[in-house]
């Protein structure tokens, strides 16, 4: 089985950064970051372009490239998703947003199982 360290992929961004984890409505997991680099280039400069290419090089390592399926970048070097290949995985240094992001309902509050109340 492969493990995906969670906290490792949140380490390997800018301290800011939202590290969401889902799965579309067909069921492909997918990994959504939200970052906001520091404008220290112009926007879609090189310079630019190569420290968002480093940040991927270092996910593809913590994933593993042959469980990557695909990026897709929605706004460049700012929010993307890394589409995983459909394959059993485990999932560690989760947390209860993680979980509830992943699963569509809220499931975990407070390290626990949520309270479920009657509709």
């Amino acid at each position: 089985m492969i493990t995906i360290d969670l906290n490792r992929i949140r380490e390997a961004l800018p301290k800011r950064a939202k590290v969401t984890l889902g799965k579309t409505d067909k069921g492909t997991p997918y990994i959504e970051c939200i970052v906001r680099f520091p404008s220290l280039y112009e926007k879609g400069s090189k310079e630019e372009e190569k420290d968002v290419e480093q940040v991927f090089n270092w996910q593809r390592e913590i994933i593993g490239k042959d469980n990557i399926m695909e990026f897709y970048t929605e706004e460049t070097g700012s929010h993307w998703y890394i589409y995983l290949n459909r394959k059993p995985m485990e999932f560690v240094n989760v947390e209860d947003e993680d979980i509830n992001s992943f699963t569509k309902m809220k499931l975990v509050e407070n390290g626990a199982l949520a309270k479920q109340t009657d509709v």
